[in-house]
């Protein structure tokens, strides 16, 4: 039974920390407390070995689908549509506020203050072509 009052306290923890290690192993104790306060085996100390077991596999088994779904939600789409910037000193390109290293289309050449069309790209840089 306490097994399971842990792993409900585990989960609970959670529910404030958020950084889904807690709720593995919550799940994995409520359900080996919940098993053998079922069956009437009141060994606590094999619940929570087979509780933090089950936990610790439940933990490998969700990391890399939490880990992408984290990625995908704190993707910025901030890049993703094309739009008005300024050459600036240093190479750099102002474009939404923020200065960009740039790319160019072909062996273009830019005035500082130009304004150009910048274009998504990869590596934390944008592509820019003459408007």
């Amino acid at each position: 039974m306490w097994v399971l009052i842990a792993g409900a306290a585990l989960i609970a923890l959670e529910l404030v920390t958020g950084s889904f290690y807690l709720l593995w192993y919550g799940i994995g104790l409520a359900i080996s407390g919940a098993v053998g306060w079922a069956i009437g085996n009141e060994a606590w100390i094999w619940q929570s070995a087979i509780g933090l077991a089950i936990g610790f596999i439940l933990m490998l088994s969700f990391r890399k689908r939490i880990i992408v779904k984290r990625k995908n939600e704190q993707k910025d789409e901030f890049l993703l549509v094309e739009g008005e910037g300024t050459i600036k000193e240093g190479g750099l390109v102002e474009f939404r506020g923020t200065l960009w290293q740039y790319k160019t289309d072909g062996d273009a050449e830019f005035a500082v203050g130009e304004r150009v069309i910048v274009r998504p790209s990869a590596a934390n840089r944008v592509a820019i072509s003459k408007l």
